[in-house]
């Protein structure tokens, strides 16, 4: 095919140092984007996309920089990562501007919602890629889109964003785009009013993976005996090989100490805790004491989120949804209490609080809940599924509530989620650049704002940070903001560690979004 082709050119381009090489990537990331423009949410086309875009995207990345084009880097690893996610977030392109576009705008949206409604359904019922009704409609879906792209300010409907429209994601602070690949690993501070700022690291992309996978194995036994040691030694590493220089270009950038600032992620390194990095010695900070961390999975999705100011912010319905109870798996003992305290808490100023615990806490009783409110609080077990990443759930009572019901599920602006669950971030570890974990496919759903762990939480940590943390959601005229999000983690965790809290719980939290 046209894209296996447009590989096997990058490839013998790096071989042979020949100037090609960018064009080459860029050939190879149109022809991926054709290929994976119709696609639905089923594991088998992700094991497509998984099996195209092996290192597609890094290797882009590091070429775009060896070549000193680092806009066009990062133009190009933001269109080949998270394909399977940027295009779901494409179908579900805000419409609504369209809609609002005179002449024929609003007919056009509403045939492109169906057509793109009709192919996803083809595709899911669909034994082969090439049956000829998903070749109707594919042909019919392209001349939809055309026929957009001719109406003003819609020439770019579709297409993978240019680096201007990118570098909005920094707008609020810098983000960090960490790249793995296999010519060289590199480090990238978007900003918002100048170029990027290239961070050379001198980590390769091997020793990445030997300590991804190290961290993972690591990762699985935390929360139920003690690798404080390992785990610092994990955290030291990543401090001096990649963070620190990060941390000392971000000085001469003047960034003043105590903002925020926003990794990105990419390959194995999405897989590895950037935000807990440090010295770990008495008389030297840590990461955590200079700037507040929080991910995103690319910068797209942060500049969406950052959009998506809703306009029914002024009603405020919070869900919170337990199930300490499942009907197989272990208990979690501390579940009514978290869900007590969170209502004591917010009952008061939100405009409606509904708590699903138990029998009720059911996978259609959470989908139902999930139409209804923009804000989310779901203490429960959170099950990877490592080789199929759509069929990683949530256990409700009755079963669990999957990834892929989630991404179909049509919710009305979505704010904040906050996920008391084992194991919400755990990506998959064949393609970790299509990070299709719990809590990022809550951000790629819609919510603005994302909490989630990286690994086991305790019961009684989990009940002690969300305490914190809701009291530092509600903003000065007492509305919960989920803009504060990562300042009011920042200061539940500040409180694990003068309580004395194991290490490893006191970093497992993360933040993803604004």
């Amino acid at each position: 095919s046209d894209l296996t082709a447009a590989k096997s050119w990058t490839t013998s381009a790096e071989k042979t140092n020949h100037g090609s090489a960018l064009v080459a990537y860029k050939t190879a990331l149109k022809f991926l984007d054709q290929h994976v423009t119709l696609l639905s949410s089923s594991s088998r086309h992700f094991d497509v996309v998984s099996v195209a875009t092996a290192s597609l995207a890094v290797d882009a990345f590091s070429c775009g920089i060896r070549h000193g084009e680092l806009t066009t880097a990062v133009e190009l690893v933001e269109q080949g990562r998270a394909v399977f996610w940027a295009h779901l977030a494409r179908f579900r392109t805000t419409l609504d501007e369209l809609s609002m576009a005179r002449h024929t705008g609003a007919a056009l949206a509403e045939e492109f919602k169906q057509l793109s409604f009709r192919l996803r359904s083809a595709f899911d019922q669909s034994t082969e890629d090439q049956s000829p009704q998903i070749r109707q409609l594919t042909m019919q879906w392209d001349d939809v889109v055309s026929r957009i792209r001719m109406l003003p300010d819609f020439s770019r409907f579709l297409q993978p964003p240019l680096f201007s429209d990118l570098q909005k994601a920094a707008e609020e602070g810098p983000v960090i785009i960490v790249n793995a690949s296999q010519y060289s690993c590199d480090a990238l501070i978007v900003l918002s009013d100048q170029d990027p700022v290239h961070v050379p690291i001198t980590i390769t992309r091997t020793e990445v993976s030997e300590l991804s996978s190290e961290f993972r194995s690591l990762a699985e036994q935390l929360g139920y005996c003690d690798h404080q040691n390992k785990l610092v030694g994990i955290l030291r590493k990543l401090w001096r090989d990649i963070v620190d220089p990060v941390v000392q270009a971000l000085r001469v950038l003047n960034v003043q100490p105590g903002s925020r600032i926003w990794w990105c992620p990419t390959a194995e390194f999405t897989l590895l805790p950037l935000h807990a990095a440090g010295p770990y010695e008495r008389a030297r900070k840590n990461l955590s004491q200079i700037y507040i961390s929080s991910y995103t999975p690319t910068l797209a999705t942060l500049v969406h989120a950052r959009r998506c100011v809703s306009q029914y912010a002024s009603t405020q319905h919070f869900v919170a949804i337990g199930q300490g109870n499942p009907g197989r798996g272990k208990k979690l003992r501390c579940v009514a209490l978290e869900l007590a305290v969170i209502a004591q808490r917010l009952e008061p100023i939100v405009s409606s609080f509904t708590s699903l615990q138990d029998n009720l806490a059911t996978v259609q009783g959470a989908l139902d809940a999930l139409d209804h409110n923009q804000w989310l609080h779901l203490a429960c077990h959170g099950m990877p599924h490592r080789t199929k990443p759509f069929e990683s759930s949530f256990t409700m009572r009755d079963g669990p509530l999957m990834i892929r019901d989630i991404i179909r599920s049509n919710w009305q602006n979505p704010e904040f989620a906050f996920l008391s669950a084992c194991h919400t971030t755990v990506g998959d570890k064949e393609s970790p650049d299509e990070s299709i974990h719990l809590a990022a496919a809550m951000q790629f759903s819609g919510f603005r704002s994302v909490v989630g762990s990286m690994w086991s939480v305790d019961d009684e940590v989990a009940q002690e940070v969300v305490s914190v943390f809701y009291d530092n959601l509600v903003d000065d005229s007492g509305r919960l903001d989920c803009t504060r999000a990562a300042v009011a983690l920042h200061k539940a965790v500040k409180k694990l560690r003068r309580n004395n809290v194991p290490l490893e719980q006191q970093i497992v939290f993360v933040h993803i979004g604004v």
